[in-house]
């Protein structure tokens, strides 16, 4: 029972996410980006509510395909491809709230309290990536894992009938006899 509660709470924590490769030029779009809200989290400052800012922004990944960027979304920054992959310039995925993209630099205050701004000379940058949560794909995960081990403790439950000896001196498995029900071949 405490294996499944532990692969239950190893999925969940695991989460299903999907990664987007964003091209260097959509990564432009960002720039300006600002999270007020997500800012005030950081450190109590200048915060005048009901004031329009951009909180969000729309970029294209490699397909074409619209994602919306903001506070709560994932980016890492990688290099171009070297060899071996593990010389390739990466960085950490990490949510910000405030954003400056040039043809030159790359600047970004992330959200962690503690973090330093992250600067990059854009001639380092190939792509970014970011990363999607998908609830979706977690509870289907979630659920056909539970389902999965619900059949199996049935079927086990069916092929094998747990008898008592008739004195009480305790419950235990005969393999000797058959079992009424469950399946016979």
């Amino acid at each position: 029972m405490r294996a499944c509660a532990l692969l239950t709470a190893a999925t969940l924590l695991s989460a299903c996410s999907t990664t987007y490769a964003i091209p260097k030029s959509e990564l432009m779009r960002l720039d300006g980006f600002k999270d007020d809200n997500a800012a005030l989290l950081k450190e109590l400052g200048d915060v005048m509510l009901n004031r329009p800012n951009d909180r969000s922004r729309t970029v294209r990944d490699v397909d074409g395909d619209p994602h919306k960027f903001t506070a709560d979304t994932p980016l890492a920054l990688v290099g171009p491809p070297k060899e071996p992959e593990d010389a390739r310039f990466r960085t950490e995925a990490q949510r910000f709230i405030a954003l400056s993209v040039d043809t030159t630099r790359f600047v970004g205050v992330p959200i962690k309290p503690d973090s330093e701004p992250l600067s990059v000379q854009m001639a380092e940058v190939d792509h970014g990536t970011l990363r999607k949560f998908s609830l979706g794909k977690t509870l289907l995960l979630t659920g056909g894992i539970g389902l999965v081990v619900l059949a199996s403790v049935v079927t086990v439950g069916l092929l094998i009938d747990p008898t008592t000896d008739g004195g009480g001196g305790g419950g235990g498995i005969d393999f000797d006899s058959v079992p009424e029900r469950g399946l016979r071949f």
